[in-house]
C-alpha cells in the first residue's frame, strides 16, 4: 500500500519514497514555519476593539465564562 501525501504547494510526497536528505527537508520545513509565521505577525497590532496587553485581554475573555 502507498501513501500520498499533497501539499498546499502542489508536492506529492510518495511514502515509499526514498527519504531526502534531513538537512534539506529540515531547512525546507523551516524556511516554510519561518514564511508563515511572517505573514501572520502583527495582524492585531492595529486593532482598537481589543486590549493591546495580551493579560488584560485573556482576563477579559475569560471574564465571559463566568
Amino acid at each position: 500500500m502507498t501513501a500520498f501525501i499533497s501539499h498546499k504547494d502542489d508536492q506529492s510526497l510518495d511514502s515509499t519514497a526514498k527519504d531526502a536528505p534531513k538537512d534539506d527537508s529540515l531547512a525546507q520545513a523551516r524556511k516554510r514555519r519561518v514564511e508563515a509565521l511572517r505573514r501572520v505577525a502583527g495582524i492585531w497590532a492595529n486593532r482598537t476593539d481589543i486590549p493591546a496587553d495580551g493579560l488584560t485581554y485573556q482576563l477579559e475573555l475569560r471574564s465571559e465564562w463566568r
